[in-house]
């Protein structure tokens, strides 16, 4: 398991497919309090509650969202 993960401006280049696949597959790589930094231009927010946004510097890191999902 990763602490931090670091994958900025990369996936912008992928189809949204490849691109779901690589951050669930390094989701699954991270530490439950680990860190996920992406570039500006990208966002987990499609993924669904897996992950909490939080702001950084003009780009976006996330965490876990270890709230429970609400259905």
């Amino acid at each position: 398991m990763f602490d931090v993960i670091l994958c900025r401006n990369v996936a912008i280049y992928f189809t949204p497919e490849a691109r779901r696949d690589l951050f669930m597959r390094l989701a699954n790589c991270l530490a439950p309090d680990g860190y996920m930094f992406v570039g500006s231009a990208e966002s987990l927010a499609d993924l669904g509650p897996r992950f909490a946004p939080h702001p950084h510097c003009r780009s976006s890191f996330y965490r876990p969202n270890l709230q429970p999902a609400l259905v």
